[in-house]
């Protein structure tokens, strides 16, 4: 099963980039939050090149409130910088956050969604360095590989609002160690925790729809009501 997984995941990693090979870059998602306010990619990247080197677990706190052709920049930014970072893009103008926005991007320890998004696009936070993740109520759907392959993620927080968990949106997130699914989410894609080597326990609606594999064989499934 573990083979079959990891093959599964490798495979949908590969047709999701092909699929998708534009990288749009927008918003954010959970934890951190705070920090130096910031008007543009040029003050952001100033800022960063300041500050000293720092680890995972001590994230620089960047706060900028930023529209979609601003965070086509950030990525680079952050990359470029090598530092560790923590943003805050509350009441920025976002109501997505698209395909592949933030992929790979390895700085990305910590993130606050703006409460005007609705949808985590395909591979958004894929590869990202992002801890831990809290969803704002006001997203109703995951893609598919949304936070797939974060080794990092130890948490994640799931609103009442999500209806929808696409396919491998956590796959391969192998610090992951537990989740509870809220009643609202009706279904679950295939492989959406796969690889999840830590996941020991989930909590799930027994009315969810739940696609093949999508959880770890040796993660413990409660049913809830």
């Amino acid at each position: 099963m573990k083979k079959k997984q990891v093959f599964v995941c490798g495979i949908i990693a590969v047709i999701l980039t092909l699929t998708f090979t534009t990288l749009s870059l927008t918003g954010c998602s959970g934890g951190g939050g705070g920090g130096k306010s910031l008007n543009s990619t040029t003050e952001l990247k100033e800022y960063l090149d300041k500050q000293p080197a720092n680890s995972p677990d001590k994230p620089i706190k960047v706060a900028m409130k930023v529209n979609e052709m601003m965070i086509g920049n950030i990525r680079e930014v952050l990359q470029n910088a090598d530092k560790y970072v923590s943003l805050d893009l509350s009441g920025s103008p976002l109501t997505t956050i698209p395909t592949e926005a933030f992929i790979g991007c390895t700085p990305l320890a910590g993130i606050t969604i703006p409460n005007s998004v609705t949808s985590i696009g395909r591979r958004a936070f894929s590869g990202t360095g992002l801890i831990s993740v809290t969803i704002p109520d006001s997203v109703t759907s995951i893609d598919a590989a949304a936070f797939s392959y974060c080794p990092s993620l130890t948490s994640i927080t799931i609103p009442n609002s999500i209806t929808s968990i696409g396919q491998a949106a956590f796959c391969d997130c192998t610090s992951l160690t537990s989740v509870t699914i809220p009643n609202s989410v009706t279904e679950i894609g295939a492989y959406a925790f796969a690889m999840c080597t830590s996941l020991a326990s989930i909590t799930v609606s027994k009315r969810t729809r739940i696609g093949e594999d999508a959880f770890p064989s040796t993660a413990q499934i409660t049913y809830s009501d």
